[in-house]
């Protein structure tokens, strides 16, 4: 049986982070810099979501874990100017323990990136989004492991998005508070993939040896609002149902965004969709069409796209009426895009695809 409270060792690792902050501040070099870098360390703990009837084995069951994070707060008014905030962009290591036998732990390297609502005086808010590549412990194995239905391969991809509080006792050195919800799953690569999601709480601690000072709030410059027109074509490798082989699924994708501030934008989109069947028997069926809206925030180059649509036209692969549709793409100039794009039904991912696209 699990058991709902902190583990010892995860109060080892909150002592021992402590001491080590407390021994590093008082022998670091103080360097004036408008780009500090933080060194952080975080202990979560968490609640297993049951969004299938297949997984009611492990509710109940509470995740927890650590992770080391080196992030960069950019302070230039350029940055403000284009995002309207400042932000941090960092790479964490993140160790979870899933706190059952079936499921295991990861071991997974994530990138982020997190704007500030608020970075004056000693109170700090943040919003966090990220996501990056994880090593899992124990998958799925007919003769092994049958019961964990919620990933099949070593090699999985982790999504999370949340809220920070942090309180500086100095500007070198802070405690931190989070809230987060994180995903897990191979993104339909093999099945079977339900997925791991997992809402999480976390308290850190976050040190830098530079010395920064954050430019006064004032009001910004005018901004010509953005609208973008791009077509992306996607590609992605899935494991058929029946576990004998890897089926195409190609996409062709039109989204049409809206700015609406600085780092938001609406958006507009169509995906037509290529879903390869082990028999040609009926091959109208492997097609489907959706239009979607969603939103988008825009960081620099990056955007970040939540959507949902519902099927006009919709192939056998399809699970639910409704989809939903997320994105991180990187714009390499007026033409050129790409990026990543994560398709789901309900809580559980239907595949993982790479995009390559141009902009009009």
């Amino acid at each position: 049986m699990t058991k709902p409270i902190l583990s010892k060792k995860t109060g080892v690792l909150i002592i021992s982070a402590l001491m080590l902050f407390n021994t590093l501040k008082t022998s670091a070099q103080i360097n004036q810099s408008d780009k500090p870098v933080f060194l952080g360390l975080t202990s979560y703990y968490g609640s297993f979501q049951v969004h299938a009837s297949s997984l009611y084995p492990y509710n109940g069951t509470h995740p927890f874990g650590v992770e080391f994070e080196i992030s960069r707060l950019l302070l230039n008014d350029n940055i403000r100017e284009n995002l309207g905030t400042f932000v941090k962009w960092g790479v964490g290591l993140n160790y979870v323990n899933f706190n059952h036998h079936d499921l295991g732990y990861s071991i997974s390297g994530i990138g982020y990136i997190e704007p500030f609502i608020k970075t004056q005086n000693q109170w700090r808010y943040s919003l966090k989004i990220g996501g990056g590549l994880a090593y899992m412990s124990n998958p799925f194995d007919e003769v092994k492991n049958p019961q964990n239905l919620t990933y099949s391969t070593r090699l999985a991809f982790p999504l999370y998005a949340g809220a920070s509080v942090y309180y500086f006792f100095t500007k070198q050195l802070a405690i931190k508070a989070s809230a987060s919800f994180q995903h897990i799953s191979n993104g339909g690569i093999k099945q079977p993939n339900l997925g791991i999601n997992y809402p999480v709480i976390g308290i850190g601690m976050e040190l830098t040896n530079n010395s920064y000072s954050i430019p006064p709030r004032r009001k910004l410059n005018s901004y010509k609002k953005e609208k973008r027109l791009e077509m992306l074509l996607g590609y992605s490798l899935k494991e058929d149902t029946t576990n004998t082989n890897d089926l195409n699924v190609v996409t062709l994708m039109v989204n049409r965004s809206w700015q609406i501030s600085r780092i938001n934008a609406l958006t507009a989109a169509a995906l037509v969709e290529y879903q390869q069947m082990p028999s040609k028997e009926e091959a109208i069926k492997e097609w489907s069409l959706v239009p979607m809206f969603g939103h988008e925030f825009l960081f620099g180059r990056l955007r970040f796209g939540q959507q949902i649509g519902a099927y006009v036209i919709r192939g056998d692969q399809a699970s639910n009426l409704l989809m939903q549709n997320y994105y991180l793409r990187y714009i390499f100039n007026s033409r050129i895009l790409t990026g990543v794009n994560l398709k789901a039904h309900g809580r559980v991912a239907d595949y993982l695809s790479i995009q390559l696209g141009i902009l009009f």
